[in-house]
């Protein structure tokens, strides 16, 4: 019996992956294409993925940034794509291209990809953070996706970094955000990741502060996070959790974070980075569409 296939997209705010994928989370294409933020252009991209394809899959899961309404299908917030807002986007695919659409947060979904399959599968309560354009969260409590009352859950972008000053900008999903890495080592010139950890390697001194001072912040949104939730692991997507040397600076961070006297009552969790990387989002969504469509 041939397997059923599903088309998967993740949108994020630099690309677009997206997956042919089977029931039991088989990858057998995956590809990436450049975002283009304004809601018409985004339309465009996302028929160029699905209109060669449509006649051998059999439903369309998405895994999109903001806030979402994962039983309707209504992306109400959608993060870097500001021209949507309270957007019907499973009825409109639905109607457009004839197949069950089912969509959900991008850290929710990476949060039941690493629950499903991944490095959350044996946890009972546990944490996705995803560092991206900003943070990308996702909460297991139970063995369970914990939505919230209203379907924010695990929006640690938010989270305030100056408790006296609460109108600051630089809340933990702009200082967070992978870009500020970047910035933290050289304000001048622009280099990516990739061209920044082999300076890191290379024994750059400048790149080592720079890490070190990145990976504080996150430790301390996840002493922040722990101090609520009291999980068992905390598990890091984003491209540049596939750096092991950024998960060690994470963890002794903590480790340093744990001695100052305010932090005695936290629990120290397991922190490591997820296991399905940048695909977490794609075999999320997949698991949202089949819970969804009560297939599993």
């Amino acid at each position: 019996m041939c397997s059923e296939k599903y088309l998967t997209m993740d949108v994020g705010g630099t690309a677009i992956k997206y997956a042919i994928i089977d029931e039991k989370a088989e990858i057998i294409k995956v590809n990436e294409i450049k975002t283009k933020r304004s809601k018409e252009e985004l339309f465009g991209l996302m028929n160029e993925i699905i209109a060669p394809c449509i006649n051998e899959i059999n439903g369309i899961a998405l895994s999109f940034p903001g806030k979402i309404d994962a039983e309707k299908g209504i992306v109400h917030t959608a993060g870097a794509f500001e021209e949507i807002y309270d957007l019907p986007l499973k009825s409109i695919l639905e109607e457009k291209y004839s197949k069950p659409v089912w969509i959900e947060n991008d850290g929710k979904c990476a949060a039941l990809a690493e629950s499903w399959k991944g490095s959350l599968s044996e946890v009972k309560n546990g944490v996705f953070i995803g560092l991206g354009t900003q943070i990308a969260g996702g909460i297991i409590l139970d063995g369970k996706l914990y939505r919230g009352s209203f379907g924010s859950s695990g929006e640690f972008s938010s989270m305030l970094s100056h408790l006296k000053h609460p109108d600051n900008e630089d809340r933990f999903g702009k200082i967070g955000g992978h870009k500020n890495l970047i910035a933290q080592y050289s304000k001048e010139k622009f280099i990516d990741s990739y061209e920044f950890f082999e300076k890191y390697r290379n024994g750059d001194e400048a790149a080592k502060k720079a890490l070190k001072s990145y990976s504080r912040t996150i430790a301390a949104g996840i002493v922040n996070i722990q101090s609520v939730l009291d999980v068992e692991k905390f598990c890091i997507g984003g491209g540049i959790s596939a750096e092991e040397v950024l998960i060690d600076e994470i963890r002794k961070s903590f480790k340093d974070l744990l001695t100052v006297k305010s932090t005695e009552a936290i629990n120290e969790p397991v922190i490591e980075k997820c296991h399905f990387g940048n695909a977490s989002g794609c075999i999320g969504a997949l698991y949202n569409f089949l819970v969804m469509e009560k297939i599993i």
